[in-house]
Formats: C-alpha cells, sequence, structure tokens
C-alpha cells in the first residue's frame, strides 16, 4: 500500500521540475552560466545574478596567460642558449688555465732542479739551513752554493718581480753567477758581482738604452775552508753574522745587479770577516720582512727579524730555522703572502 506522504513528495518534485523545465524552454531565466554559455554563447539571452562582461574579461585572462607563457618561454630559451655559450666559454678558460697550470708546475720543476740538492748542502764543510717559500708556483728567489777545493761560495739572488717574471729573471742569474765563479774563476765577491752585472745588462740588451730595468739584488759570501775566513759583498742584500753574542749587521751597496741605474754611484765593495767556528752567516731576500701580518697587519720589519736572529741564537741552526718558519708563518696568519721568502744560515 502506497504511502500517502510519499505521494505528496512525489508530486512536489514533479512539479519542481516540470516548472523548470518550462522556464528553460521559455529563456526567461537560467541562473547559471555553463562554460560554452560563457565564451561561445550570447549573455545578453540570460538573466542571471552576474554581470554581463564575463565574456571580454576571460578573453583578457586567457590573452594575457597567453603572453606570459611566451615570454616565459623565450626567457627560458634565451637564458638557457646564454648558459650554454657561457659554459662553453667557461670550458674554454678552464681548459686553458688548466694547461698554463701545468706549464708553470712543470716550470717549477726546472727551477727547482737548478738549486743546490741536499747532498750538496749536507756534505758542505759548514752547516747550511734554508727557509725558501716561494709566493707562487715559481719563484724571483733562488740560492746558490758552489764548493771548490779552498772556498765554498754562498748566495741569496732576489729577482725583481715574483711569479713567472721573477723565475725568468732567476735563470738569467744562475746562469751569470755561473759563467763569473765557474767559468772565469773569479775569486773574489765584489768582482763576481761586478761580471754579473755586464752579463745581465748585455743579456738584456740594458746597454743598448732598452726600457728593461729589471735586475737582481745578490749577497754572495766566500768562505775559506782552513782559516774561516769570509769575503762578502753585496747588492742589495745585506749580510748577518753571530758570533757568540756578539751581533753584527754588514751593509750592502745601494744597488742591484743589472738594470739601469743613472742615479746610483755606489758599487759593491769587498768586505773581509775573520770569524770563530760555530760563527753564523745570515743573508735573505726581501720577502720575510715585507710581509704583513700581526695584530695590526704591520710589516714584519728588519728590526724585528734582527731580534729574532739574537734571541735565538743559542739553539742549534735547525732549530733556529724551524722557529723562524714557525714564527713567520704565525705572524701572516689569513693574510697572502706578499713576496718570495729566502732565508740563507750558514754555521761555521
Amino acid at each position: 500500500m502506497i504511502n500517502p506522504k510519499n505521494i505528496r513528495w512525489l508530486f512536489i518534485l514533479s512539479a519542481i521540475a516540470l516548472s523548470g523545465f518550462v522556464v528553460a524552454q521559455s529563456g526567461e531565466l537560467k541562473q547559471h552560466l555553463t562554460f560554452y554559455d560563457t565564451f561561445f554563447g550570447n549573455e545578453q539571452d540570460y538573466q542571471v545574478c552576474y554581470p554581463k562582461d564575463h565574456k571580454n574579461f576571460f578573453y583578457s585572462i586567457i590573452l594575457s596567460s597567453a603572453t606570459a607563457l611566451f615570454l616565459l618561454g623565450f626567457i627560458i630559451y634565451y637564458k638557457s642558449k646564454n648558459n650554454k655559450l657561457l659554459q662553453s666559454k667557461n670550458d674554454v678558460i678552464q681548459q686553458k688555465n688548466q694547461e698554463l697550470l701545468d706549464s708553470i708546475t712543470y716550470a717549477r720543476r726546472i727551477q727547482q732542479a737548478l738549486l743546490p740538492e741536499p747532498s750538496v748542502m749536507t756534505h758542505l764543510g759548514v752547516n747550511c739551513q734554508v727557509l725558501y717559500k716561494p709566493r707562487d708556483i715559481v719563484s724571483g728567489d733562488f740560492y746558490w752554493v758552489y764548493e771548490d777545493t779552498e772556498h765554498i761560495y754562498a748566495a741569496v739572488i732576489d729577482c725583481t718581480g715574483h711569479g713567472v717574471p721573477g723565475a725568468f729573471l732567476s735563470l738569467l742569474a744562475h746562469n751569470a753567477i755561473n759563467k763569473a765563479v765557474i767559468e772565469l774563476e773569479i775569486k773574489t765577491p765584489a768582482e763576481v758581482l761586478h761580471s754579473m752585472n755586464d752579463y745581465v745588462k748585455a743579456v738584456l740588451k740594458q746597454s743598448q738604452g732598452q726600457e728593461l730595468k729589471d735586475g737582481m739584488e745578490v749577497g754572495l759570501c766566500i768562505i775559506h775552508k782552513q782559516t774561516h775566513r769570509v769575503e762578502y759583498a753585496g747588492a742589495g742584500i745585506k749580510l748577518y753574522y753571530l758570533s757568540g753574542q756578539h751581533f753584527q749587521e754588514i751593509k750592502a751597496a745601494k744597488c742591484s745587479v743589472g738594470s739601469v741605474q743613472p742615479h746610483v754611484v755606489q758599487i759593491p765593495e769587498n768586505v773581509m770577516l775573520q770569524l770563530a767556528k760555530g760563527a753564523r752567516l745570515y743573508m735573505h731576500s726581501d720577502g720575510i720582512v715585507d710581509q704583513f701580518g700581526g695584530e695590526n697587519a704591520k710589516k714584519f720589519s728588519t728590526r724585528q727579524l734582527k731580534q729574532f736572529i739574537t734571541d735565538t741564537g743559542a739553539l742549534s741552526l735547525e732549530q733556529q730555522m724551524a722557529r723562524l718558519e714557525e714564527t713567520f708563518d704565525l705572524w701572516k696568519g689569513p693574510l697572502e703572502q706578499t713576496d718570495d721568502v729566502l732565508f740563507l744560515s750558514i754555521e761555521l
């Protein structure tokens, strides 16, 4: 048996559906527009609760979105193209840098081959210790040691500049001192420096008015094995010696080997020293005293270096040189190394 309440509700729903159908067919009222109606229909045919300019509004959104997508795509394409070009250039630069680095690294092997071998340093008639710290891969500083039957020759040479230019000059200086001492057999340090000066100026054509004014500072000691007599001459590189508690500085001539210096009239001269066994000789390039560091980022200074030598004179030469390297590294701290560092010490 059918429930009267159900019949009533069925009647009501049917009436609502019929009325909606009639209204829709008559076109008098449509409360909600479809997607098709909005973009392709005529909103003016409908009475709705929304504004009548939906179509233009949505067209503007589509046009703006399409424009934005186009611009975004163009930017991505342009950036991608530039990134590929930049990466290609970076690859070429990196390859060139690596080739240059490999060449300089190999050049260091050649330069180190010119330095005295450890066996030569060990078998000298004196104790010889070196602190050698190039600023770059190759160095403009180098030390030179040679021994004949009666003498030991020891030199510290600081060429103009550092890195590759300084390394080129160091090869020239090596040839110059070899020629003077080994080939020409010159026996006094001042004459060796004069010979080197002539050689360097001739090779660099400095006597012909050339603008190449590079040169080198040189300190040279000749030690007589039997008597402990020391002959010294310097062009820009001074000599310190420590004998017991006695510390002495021997100044160098204010000139250089090579280079055009019309204002310089002082030339290197021989200085003769008679030292006892156990006396120590010190020569250095300016890299150690010019190094910035400490609390106020000041130069290490010649004064501080001389104070270090006297304060640590009671240590063995090996201990003193190890302490000097430690002191230099602590002084430099996080700062970059200013120049090539070379410090040569000899104990009779």
